[in-house]
């Protein structure tokens, strides 16, 4: 899709009237022209075609001024809010999109989707405008001086379309390396977020650090050279475009006249102020052309991003109900599979048959990669069985039912993320959440301000407490833990098995934790359940506490 494409299609404003004021804009700078050379051909001899000439460029004048506030701010003022309805369209896709969907995806395409590409919309907007007038202007010139003189205008018109054939042409080889640089530079994204997210791990380990400097350094280089190449291909052509317009010039100048006895010195003189007047248009016309490319190519990655995301998009309704209880959840000959898009490691669950009862207590066992957290994933349906089925009280969740099946679940995931706001629990008890930060020893480190935590920058262990003060206020049926403990000193460790659990139990919680604690659940009294897990499936199921 075109940017041109793209704006026609998402703006609200009369494209009509948009293209009438622009052809307007493009007259009157024409018509200026036309009073200008009247103007001049009529100062000698002091009658009214000078008075013509001069109430003619007052009136164009004032039309183009109109004009050009009236397209300027209107196509500002579309594309922004075009900008602004794209991202809000993507980020409804995203948060409506299934889980895998969004990792096959990745990240740094749909951030550079809703940051870069649409500043580079932004960017070509100050373009648009003239790129719909300077046609225009062309246009009307191009008609006046075929008024002049029809060998200077066929002239004109074989010298342009040329040039305009072999830009045409040219520029097609250039849009691939456009699109090339772009997938290097979301390539780079990602290994400048390597650098921020595993920033301790590449303090600690040197040749870490320089292999992926190294890296980095490839993948910078690579998308430079290739811009380095589109650029000078691009400055190439216009310096081009700008000989054939000196060409052309001399051609109506030196070469015209030998094909037409008409053609005087008077008419070699107005066709070239008519030429020297639009070729400024014309220079700036071919200087938009790399800037409207590039928007081209980032209004086709949007495209592109937002059809990938609205095939993902579940069937999610405005109006989602969030039970507040259930009976019993079950997985009958459940399989599911996927292979990481990063390492190319497979990692599969199944088949696994499985029931959770409302207020069971559920510890996960297993070594790394025994399937742990990819069942869990499935449980709280952000992954859809491949095979089987998941029966929320002997129902089939289904595609339909599964975002108010969703809604069971407060979950802190190993990769957990904390919201600076407490999104989601508008109506937040102050007390409540006060008495919980004392419990969990954080009154001192955090706390709300205007709606925000006033710090996010806690050790992994607060940070993960606090996620739990999070999923407590939340209130949802069941809460899933995946290896809460790991960042845990020994004291909340014992506190949590301890203290926490039990509180959670009498809440009427259900409970489903991954842990790799043996030692305290071989301690544990209070009744639940264990499960071990091996390569994906149930290997292992007994009692615990009691």
């Amino acid at each position: 899709m075109s940017f041109f494409q793209l704006v026609h299609r998402e703006m609200h404003a009369s494209v009509r009237k948009l293209v009438f004021m622009s052809a307007i804009g493009g007259i009157s700078n024409a018509l200026i022209l036309t009073a200008i050379n009247a103007g001049a051909a009529a100062a000698d001899t002091n009658d009214h075609a000078a008075l013509w000439a001069g109430t003619l460029f007052l009136i164009s004048l004032f039309l183009f001024f109109k004009t050009q506030v009236y397209v300027s701010t209107t196509i500002t003022s579309e594309i922004e809010a075009i900008i602004h309805k794209l991202r809000v369209r993507m980020m409804d896709y995203v948060r409506r999109s299934e889980l895998l969907s969004v990792e096959e995806i990745g990240r740094a395409r749909i951030i550079a989707a809703i940051s870069s590409d649409a500043a580079i919309l932004t960017q070509a907007s100050n373009m648009l405008s003239f790129s719909i007038q300077g046609p225009i202007l062309i246009g009307f010139v191009a008609i006046y001086v075929a008024y002049l003189s029809l060998t200077a205008f066929f002239l004109a018109a074989i010298i342009v379309t040329l040039a305009g054939l072999i830009f045409h042409f040219r520029s097609r080889r250039l849009t691939e390396e456009r699109a090339r640089a772009a997938e290097h530079e979301r390539r780079l994204f990602d290994r400048i977020t390597d650098f921020l997210d595993g920033f301790k791990e590449i303090r600690l380990n040197r040749s870490r650090s320089d292999s992926l400097f190294d890296d980095a350094v490839d993948v910078s280089r690579t998308a430079a050279n290739i811009k380095i190449r589109a650029q000078s291909e691009t400055f190439k052509q216009i310096a081009y475009s700008q000989g054939y317009m000196y060409i052309l010039l001399g051609t109506v100048v030196f070469v015209a006249p030998q094909f037409s006895e008409s053609l005087g010195g008077a008419s070699v003189a107005k066709i070239t102020a008519a030429l020297l007047y639009v070729i400024g248009a014309f220079f700036a016309l071919v200087q938009s052309i790399p800037i409207l490319m590039n928007a081209n190519a980032a209004a086709d990655r949007i495209q592109k991003l937002e059809q990938m995301l609205r095939e993902t998009v579940s069937s999610e309704t405005d109006d989602v109900v969030s039970p507040k209880s259930f009976e019993t959840i079950e997985m009958r000959q459940v399989k599911f599979s996927y292979v990481d898009r990063h390492s190319d490691v497979a990692f599969h669950i199944g088949p696994i048959d499985f029931t959770l009862k409302s207020g069971e207590l559920l510890f996960i066992t297993g070594g790394n990669g025994s399937g742990k957290s990819t069942f869990l994933r499935v449980l709280a349906g952000l992954y859809h069985p491949q095979e089987g089925e998941i029966l929320l009280d002997g129902r089939r969740v289904t595609k339909a039912t599964r975002d108010e099946y969703r809604e069971l679940f407060s979950a802190i995931f190993y990769d957990y993320h904390l919201f600076r706001r407490l999104y989601g629990v508008p109506n937040a008890d102050p007390r409540e959440l006060a008495e919980l930060l004392a419990q969990f020893r954080l009154e001192d480190k955090t706390g709300l301000t205007n709606g925000e935590f006033r710090t996010l920058d806690l050790s992994g262990g607060q940070r993960r407490r606090l996620a739990l003060i999070v999923s407590l206020l939340e209130d949802r049926p069941i809460m899933l833990l995946d290896e809460w403990t790991a960042e845990q000193d020994p004291e909340y460790r014992r506190k949590f098995y301890d203290e926490i659990i039990p509180e959670l139990m009498r809440a009427g919680k259900t409970l489903v934790v991954i842990t790799h604690d043996d030692r305290y659940l071989d301690e544990f009294r209070m009744p639940g359940r264990r499960i071990h897990m091996e390569e994906g499936r149930i290997v292992e199921e007994r009692k615990v506490g009691g």
